[in-house]
């Protein structure tokens, strides 16, 4: 009889083993790492949606941000997500589309590039059924292959940070202003020089004496402020499409000893509220990357589920000056 209890309470306790590992195999996470390397958090569980997110750089400090605030809504809400790096190269970032909807991935999430080029890509990721939301540029010639887009109103924006510009130079009399205009082909550059350029250009008391479109990195918006400064010995105000060329552009003006230029970026980056901290930047626009990142993630879960979505999301945006960057570098202080 108790040789038979004995037998029976073992038994009892592989099976609970058994019963214990089967229930914490579903619980764990694990790293997703695409063909170029980066990652992304990916629940476990056979019915999680599998999101693709291309990006057009992870290596811009803005677009850092998006991911960060991508991969944590994938985690939170059970998705598995995919991020690819397009390096700024608009080929690569047709591959790396290809090579989604090779991983089935139930939802494309985009951060074009360029907004022109990527159509052919994204009628072919349509065209295999794929579920299509855009990520801060948006992509007009798509129309409703796009279920969705989470961004800003980059124009208007654009024109928020100008009109404050051209305040602050009515106040000191001057009026001479360079604009360096960002990545060509991407609708929000685009947008942006829009903005800036409707409100520059249409004030009697304002020179725009440049602009070009260079880039989006610092090295870029040092090279291109070092050639600006050769050329022009009289310039007050440098206005850039984001904090990075705009840091470039202070460090080219540092190092050739010109004073009394101001400059804007636009972003809102750690980096660049730093600046509009310290002063050496007048102003800046909060363009909110983490939470955008999250909101896009987010919508395309939704969208996969085939919930009802509006055309747009915009985010709000802040002019940040030195009267509120203390507010702001606080609110971003953990988003990680």
């Amino acid at each position: 009889m108790k040789k038979g209890l004995v037998f029976i309470l073992m038994s009892l306790l592989v099976c609970a083993l058994l019963t214990g590992c089967g229930n914490s195999k579903g619980s764990t996470k694990e790293e997703s790492i695409t063909e170029d390397g980066s990652s992304g958090e990916q629940s476990g569980g056979s019915e999680s949606i599998k999101v693709g997110f291309s990006l057009k750089t992870v290596e811009n400090p803005f677009v850092i941000s998006v991911k960060n605030g991508a991969a944590k809504a994938a985690e939170e809400l059970g998705a598995e997500i995919i991020i690819t790096d397009a390096q700024k190269d608009s080929a690569k970032q047709t591959s790396d589309i290809e090579s989604l909807i090779q991983q089935k991935v139930n939802v494309l999430l985009v951060d074009a590039l360029d907004s022109t080029s990527i159509v052919s890509t994204i009628e072919e990721a349509y065209d295999q059924g794929m579920t299509i939301v855009t990520e801060d540029v948006r992509i007009p010639d798509a129309g409703d292959m796009i279920s969705t887009h989470v961004g800003i109103d980059n124009k208007e924006s654009g024109k928020v940070l100008a009109q404050y510009l051209v305040d602050k130079l009515k106040e000191e009399n001057k009026s001479k202003v360079i604009i360096l205009e960002g990545l060509p082909g991407a609708e929000a550059t685009l947008n942006r020089a829009e903005g800036y350029h409707e409100i520059l250009d249409n004030d009697a008391d304002i020179e725009v004496i440049d602009f070009k479109n260079v880039g989006d990195s610092r090295a870029e918006g040092l090279t291109v402020m070092d050639d600006m400064l050769q050329k022009y010995s009289e310039i007050d105000a440098v206005i850039c499409a984001n904090d990075e060329l705009a840091l470039g552009a202070i460090s080219a003006i540092t190092d050739a000893g010109r004073e009394g230029i101001v400059v804007c970026g636009f972003d809102g980056t750690s980096d660049g509220l730093e600046a509009v901290k310290s002063g050496s930047m007048l102003a800046t626009i909060d363009h909110e990357p983490y939470s955008m990142g999250y909101l896009a993630v987010e919508a395309a879960i939704k969208a996969a589920k085939g919930e009802s979505l509006t055309e747009k999301t915009f985010l709000e945006t802040t002019l940040i000056t030195s009267d509120n960057v203390d507010d702001a570098i606080t609110r971003h202080a953990n988003e990680k």
